[in-house]
């Protein structure tokens, strides 16, 4: 026997081997682990990061035309500007591949965006922590993904479900009914809410990057999302209403502002850590916002409970209007002395109020072009009609932005920072927070259930209405001082302004003279709260109608069906040899399956 020969060869094999281990190990990436690195925490990190980058978009993704699921929400129900980019219809709104990076960020376990899936990454991470007794992490993961698989069949219809998660072994999965997601989605929750509630658990991961570890916070939200997902079926299923009036009794919900569920940015701009809206409109001094916000939501806060005119909290004026207004928006210039026709091609009909024949017909009572009456009292709030597509015009440091409230922009105290630039280092410098469900979304929700249902449980839909409105405002308020900001006290609104503002809308509700002009009230004062989440206003438009009086699209009198839901994905339709034939939104309206209403409700 030659030992040389041997003991060559078994030097060599351990050489391979231990340099292939070297590589191996040098191959690993700890900011996208895989089920062999085991580690709970660094999942949890990736399917909390992919969950944002779904709900409330990057500012990566937003300066490239891409779209988060709160903006796709937030453009289709009017409270951000929608540009129709392929012409003035609907259906050309948007191209399959705009809703590619929604897709990946939910289903994608590659690095395209810098994060794994949420789904794929959630399913990771549940059995390893499971395995480790760690059902916290668990817990939050289904939470996650529980949300994540409602808002894609909120969005799209039906979609991948059993069959999602087998990776390479099933390159084609198949979609499933938006029904029977819904119920996974409900045992989801139901099983996180187990997990939250297994004996002798310690405190929360560190890295939990929503309630900061404190478990407590997880039951209530997790409840909620579960009366969130009931009520959105309560149409087509009438099943649900003991099991929504069994939620509202026990009153484990997300009732208190502690218990926001909001994803909260910083001020870093390399990396980019800033809230998305901050990061595409604060620039550089001199350029102007880059994004139009909406007339129409403008309008609804700032003018339309006051015939057209604009009402502003200020020492200069009275002690009217939304005492919102200053925190949601910021106004690069105070007021239209620079409007003409070569900044704004409509003014001139604007300022002659003059107005299509096909718009609503009564001009103080609707907006059109500028914010506020064709008297001079619009006093500056400035963005872009639904659906316009007209080019953009030298208007940049004319136009309202975001402001200090949700995205950690600037407090409009009528500097009128477009006369200098604002810059990226105005306002909070973009420590702003993406509100994913908040106290008040849970008193509105509640008001819909006492109205349309009769559960009266915790007071009824007036008293709830009150309390949610009341609720929104004491958040929106009190959000500068958390983010280091102080606004000036001579424009900070009085108890009689806010006072003011609540009797007006009990009275408009008690003025109202049916449910459905109540729900009207309702789903008008949800929506103006809503600021910042796109995602729950296009449900409840879709749902409800409501608000009833958004405006019709600017360019064309028929821009075709309303989109009651999006094209499939090009990386869905393009790569899945089982998915379903590509959707038409010009040719037939697709709803999803809890949206019963009627084919052209919503114009």
């Amino acid at each position: 026997m030659n030992y040389k020969k041997i003991l060559l060869g078994a030097a060599i094999f351990l050489a391979v081997t231990s340099c292939k281990k070297t590589f191996d190990d040098l191959l690993n990436d700890p900011n996208n682990p895989t089920p062999a690195a085991a580690d709970v925490d660094l999942f949890l990190n990736q399917t909390q990061l992919g969950f944002n980058l779904f709900t409330s978009g990057s500012p990566a993704n937003l300066a490239s035309g891409y779209y988060s699921a709160s903006d796709l929400g937030a453009h289709m129900s009017r409270q951000e500007f929608l540009f129709f980019i392929g012409g003035p219809f609907y259906r050309s709104a948007y191209q399959p591949q705009s809703f590619d990076p929604v897709w990946d960020w939910s289903y994608s376990s590659d690095a395209t965006y810098g994060v794994g899936g949420v789904i794929n990454t959630a399913n990771a991470l549940i059995p390893l922590a499971e395995e480790q007794k760690r059902y916290v992490n668990a817990g939050i993961a289904r939470v996650l993904e529980a949300y994540t698989y409602g808002t894609l069949v909120d969005l799209f219809g039906d979609v991948p479900f059993t069959e999602a998660s087998e990776g390479a072994a099933n390159p084609n999965p198949k979609t499933d009914p938006g029904a029977t997601i819904y119920a996974a989605v409900q045992s989801m929750l139901d099983s996180a809410i187990a997990d939250f509630q297994k004996p002798g658990l310690s405190a929360g991961p560190a890295n939990d990057l929503f309630y900061g570890g404190d478990t407590s916070k997880w039951i209530p939200l997790a409840k909620t999302l579960k009366l969130k997902f009931y009520m959105q079926t309560r149409l087509v299923d009438n099943t649900v209403t003991p099991k929504i009036a069994a939620l509202i009794a026990e009153n484990n919900l997300i009732n208190n502002p502690s218990q926001d569920f909001v994803f909260s940015y910083g001020t870093s701009v390399s990396p980019d850590s800033r809230a998305p809206h901050y990061a595409v409109n604060y620039v550089a001094a001199g350029s102007g916002a880059a994004e139009y916000l909406s007339n129409y939501f403008m309008w609804l806060v700032t003018a339309q409970k006051y015939g057209g005119n604009v009402t502003l909290n200020s020492a200069l004026n009275t002690t009217t209007g939304d005492p919102r207004s200053r925190y949601y928006f910021y106004r690069q210039q105070p007021d239209y002395n620079w409007a003409n026709p070569t900044a704004l091609q409509c003014y001139t009909k604007w300022a002659a109020g003059i107005y299509p024949s096909w718009y609503p017909s009564v001009p103080d009572q609707t907006c059109y072009c500028l914010v506020g009456a064709a008297n001079g009292n619009g006093r500056g709030y400035f963005g872009r009609d639904f659906g316009d597509n007209a080019g953009s015009n030298p208007n940049a440091g004319f136009i309202t932005t975001y402001g200090v409230y949700p995205a950690g922009g600037a407090f409009d105290d009528n500097s009128a920072g477009g006369k200098n630039g604002i810059d990226n280092t105005f306002g909070a410098k973009g420590q702003g927070i993406f509100p994913i469900w908040l106290s008040s979304y849970t008193k509105f929700l509640e008001a819909e259930a006492a109205l349309a249902l009769g559960i009266t449980t915790n007071g009824d839909a007036r008293t709830l209405l009150q309390s949610g409105v009341d609720v929104s405002i004491k958040k929106v308020m009190g959000f500068p001082g958390t983010v280091g900001i102080t606004p000036p006290a001579s424009l900070v609104p009085t108890a009689t302004q806010i006072s003011n503002y609540e009797n007006l809308v009990l009275s408009n509700y008690d003025a109202a003279a049916s449910t459905d002009a109540k729900m009207d009230i309702l789903m008008t004062e949800y929506y103006i709260a809503l600021w910042g989440n796109g995602i729950e206003p296009y449900n409840n438009l879709r749902r409800t109608g409501k608000p009833s009086n958004v405006q019709v699209a600017a360019a064309v009198p028929d821009p075709g069906h309303f989109i009651r839901s999006f094209f499939y994905p090009s990386v869905f339709v393009n790569r899945n040899l089982n998915a379903p034939a590509q959707k038409d939104p010009g040719n037939a309206v697709n709803k999803v399956f809890w949206d019963n209403n009627p084919d052209d409700f919503i114009k």
